[in-house]
């Protein structure tokens, strides 16, 4: 991927679509070559890490440092824009929630607003600073396919990661025999919500989804998605003004933001190399007392909203300063 955005940018300058392919081919041979090492990820061992103990003071300061940075950055960067305040402060909250809330709040509904009134003031951002781009001319049909595209990837990729969704489902005694659809309960994100579980032994693939993680999966898969829709529109119009410097920064950070949402596959890749040690790391994302995931999403999703804006202002400079020449 990295020499595919090279060549486009040395070799490739006038062939943005062979840039593009590239890049998205070894995105997608990158992806789905972690999710085949997911599939055969050696189990980890024990039920809770030692680390246990640390998970409600680190909760805790990473809570305070998130929204006091937040309320800081904005009334010192946005004092009109109350929403950028409001979201670092739900993301805030969202990060200590199992550790303030008692009996981790599997049932309290500040914990169900949290996961409705995140991606609501996603979409409100995404509404008032980008969707003006997105709707005019600077972005094309082809930007519209590559954001679609890598969307359609993450989403797959984020379900195989999470440990949603498996070709290698458990085997014998315990394991299902039959084909099955039911429904269940699932205490992720932050609190109970319904799910879906099924299984289809002749392919075979077993899998979950909850109300709750559909949400949180479609606004990662929604803001990376955009992102690259952005980014490539950026992309070809550097290419006509021949004024590249920059792209590949922005390529680079959101590519960086989006392999933040990816750390259930962490463990998957160190068990490669370290075996039942890499445990530990396993349980600092799966364990919902740890703030480890919480904090993974939250700063992707800050992340991801600022590198989106950042196209988005490039490329209404470009039409600007296309109009005045």
């Amino acid at each position: 991927m990295g020499g595919s955005a090279y060549l486009g940018q040395r070799v490739w300058s006038d062939h943005p679509k062979q840039t593009l392919s590239g890049v998205l081919i070894g995105l997608g041979v990158a992806l789905f070559g972690t999710i085949a090492i997911i599939q055969i990820q050696i189990e980890p061992v024990g039920t809770t890490p030692t680390l246990h103990a640390w998970y409600p003071p680190l909760a805790v300061g990473m809570t305070g440092l998130l929204m006091s940075g937040s309320l800081l950055l904005g009334l010192w960067r946005w004092p009109t824009r109350p929403e950028y305040s409001v979201l670092g402060l739900a993301l805030g909250i969202w990060v200590g929630y199992p550790n303030l809330m008692p009996n981790s709040g599997y049932t309290n509904p500040v914990g169900y607003l949290l996961v409705v009134v995140v991606p609501l003031l996603v979409g409100y951002i995404l509404w008032m600073d980008i969707w003006p781009v997105v709707r005019s001319d600077a972005v094309n049909g082809l930007s519209g396919r590559v954001g679609g595209l890598v969307a359609a990837m993450f989403g797959v990729f984020f379900l195989f990661s999470a440990g949603l969704f498996t070709v290698n489902p458990e085997q014998g005694v315990n394991g299902p025999t039959t084909a099955f659809l039911t429904t269940a309960s699932f205490a992720n994100p932050l609190v109970v919500w319904p799910a879906v579980e099924f299984y289809v032994p002749s392919i075979p693939l077993a899998g979950a989804m909850s109300v709750g993680t559909a949400l949180l999966i479609g606004t990662l898969v929604g803001l990376i998605g955009l992102n690259a829709s952005l980014m490539t529109a950026v992309w070809q119009r550097s290419l006509e003004l021949s004024s590249s410097g920059g792209i590949l920064g922005g390529l680079a950070t959101t590519g960086a933001t989006a392999c933040c949402c990816c750390g259930p596959a962490v463990y998957a890749v160190a068990s490669v190399f370290f075996g039942v040690s890499a445990s530990p790391l396993y349980w600092a994302f799966i364990n919902p007392a740890s703030p480890l995931g919480a904090l993974f999403f939250a700063t992707a999703v800050l992340l991801l909203l600022w590198s989106g804006s950042r196209f988005a202002i490039r490329l209404t400079e470009s039409d600007v300063y296309s109009r005045f020449t």
